[in-house]
């Protein structure tokens, strides 16, 4: 999530909102750009120089494939892209097909350097590779002909994290200290965010998410807009990094869209503004049971002790249900996770577990170690966005029988990463996976995600995952193949469903509430809604 690598900043695109910016011009405490960040730190070349050399670069096919993705890593930074001759060649429409995840680029080269070896059947990951041409000299034409002086730090970093997403794995990165402590890991970092999130679906670029207060939400922007236009080219053919530069607002204070709305054009300016967006929020949805809803952006330090500020203020306002919004959160801090899962179990249950790639380093075992204060039903609500603690917060729930999950198959990151000062550098952090986390009931969400027992999906969407994006994502050794949660045992009829039959409403006719803007423009928040109130509803 945090990788500036050209295959994390994929992943971004989904989570535009929930991620700091650190790209305004202007220079104050969380709201430098990257490239200020990364200059501060004075990376020099020297370790990449190291990592692209032709000896490092034809030990084996991995190798090979790490400096393939850390100098194309680099490129689409500039329109360009590596051909398999060496060359520089700026982007065209047909590349997207190939450049929308790490894995699908990859395995075009993968397939290349089979084709055109002289072993039949191509060669073994672990055979030498003579490069056809140098990698290091492709590092200096980069920086010789595209790279200014105040960016070449991060470039650089690009391109080590490129490598490193391919060499040990996508979640294997660096990162500026500073940037660290003071936007990613701070709840209340300034972002300079236009306050929307959307993604490419069968090939339209559609709003998923608007952040309630932004300059989106103020300029009128819903849940499943298209965007047809942005500044005056087609949103559609604009690649991922180009989507992403639209959205960075250089050089400007305004970004024009125009949007369609059910079949109507609408035109609309966003003016850029320096927001704190909460990690947590809340609302109450009033009908003939009153629900709360509890919506997780982050988890961030102090992310469980505000949660339950507002949990504690809808239980006092006689709420008989709650629905938590995980959706396009893409994680954060375990402890959070495992602190606001404490607030639905009873003290000592077993919350989940985490084991160490190097099997001789003991696990840790996350347990319930207060009081628990909620006790009504839950429906926790998620999507391909869903990843890492939200997943930890929403399969923990599911396995323990507290939580029904409510829309699309999460992300599928189970892994977990420890940050420490990075050797070369003291200004610069190195946050390696270090092991997987598993559920009480025994499984891991790597590479699988969490499956919805409500599923509804948003648009017909088929989203990327960690499965999908990825060339070399870290494997369990247990892959798990049975069901996901031990909760099947007690199905009730609202939660056995969605197979094309409606779910009981439990008396709920069409209240006020059922025809409001929030749950008309949100099928999946509708959906839980409807479980929630059947739940309640059977509970009477």
């Amino acid at each position: 999530m945090k990788s500036v690598s050209k295959a994390l900043s994929l992943l971004a695109l989904e989570i535009l909102l929930l991620v700091p910016s650190c790209l305004s011009q202007r220079v104050e405490r969380g709201v430098k750009t990257s490239d200020q960040y990364w200059a501060e730190t004075g990376l020099s070349s020297k370790e990449l120089e190291t990592l692209l050399s032709d000896e490092s670069c034809g030990l084996d096919k991995k190798s090979f494939l790490a400096c393939v993705n850390s100098v194309t890593s680099m490129l689409e930074r500039y329109n360009t892209v590596l051909d398999f001759n060496g060359e520089f060649r700026e982007i065209k429409a047909k590349d997207y097909e190939t450049l929308t995840s790490e894995k699908k680029e990859l395995r075009q080269w993968e397939k290349w350097i089979d084709a055109n070896s002289e072993a039949k059947g191509g060669i073994t990951s672990r055979a030498a590779i003579k490069p056809p041409f140098s990698f290091l000299k492709k590092l200096h034409e980069l920086e010789q002909q595209f790279v200014k002086p105040q960016e070449r730090s991060g470039v650089i970093a690009q391109g080590i994290n490129g490598f490193l997403s391919v060499y040990k794995d996508p979640h294997t990165y660096i990162i500026p200290v500073a940037q660290y402590e003071e936007v990613i890991s701070n709840s209340e970092a300034k972002q300079d965010k236009l306050g929307f999130i959307f993604r490419r679906i069968q090939g339209k670029i559609i709003i998923k998410k608007v952040f309630e207060g932004s300059p989106a939400f103020v300029a009128g922007l819903k849940r499943s807009d298209e965007i047809i236009q942005m500044n005056g080219k087609l949103a559609a053919s604009l690649l991922p990094y180009q989507l992403a530069e639209m959205m960075r607002l250089r050089n400007s204070q305004r970004l024009s869209l125009v949007v369609s709305r059910g079949g109507e054009k609408r035109y609309v300016d966003l003016l850029k503004s320096d927001t704190v967006y909460p990690s947590v929020g809340s609302k109450m949805i009033e009908g003939s049971q009153r629900l709360g809803l509890l919506v997780l952006n982050k988890f961030s330090k102090g992310t469980c002790q505000v949660s339950k500020k507002h949990l504690t203020s809808m239980i006092e306002q006689g709420i008989r249900g709650l629905l938590i919004d995980v959706r396009d959160n893409p994680g954060g801090q375990l402890d959070e996770a495992a602190c606001i899962a404490n607030m639905f179990v009873k003290k000592g249950t077993l919350l989940f577990q985490t084991k160490y790639l190097d099997t001789l380093r003991p696990g840790e075992t996350y347990m319930a170690d207060e009081k628990q204060i909620y006790f009504g039903p839950v429906a926790v609500l998620i999507n391909s966005g869903s990843a890492s603690a939200s997943e930890i917060l929403a399969g923990s729930l599911k396995d323990l029988g507290r939580a029904t999950l409510v829309g699309e198959r999460t992300f599928g990151k189970g892994s977990f990463q420890d940050g420490h000062i990075w050797g070369p550098n003291s200004k610069v952090a190195l946050f390696s996976t270090e092991g997987l986390y598993y559920f009480p009931s025994g499984w891991s969400p790597q590479l699988v995600g969490l499956e919805p027992d409500v599923p509804v999906a948003f648009n017909n969407s088929e989203s990327q995952r960690e499965s999908e994006m990825f060339f070399n994502p870290i494997k369990p050794l247990d892959t798990w193949t049975g069901p996901q949660t031990l909760a099947w045992l007690n199905k009730s009829k609202c939660s056995a469903i969605n197979n094309g039959v409606a779910l009981p409403q439990a008396g709920l006719g069409r209240d006020e509430d059922d025809r409001s803007s929030l749950l008309a423009e949100d099928l999946q928040l509708k959906e839980a809604r409807s479980w929630m109130m059947c739940s309640t509803g059977a509970a009477q």
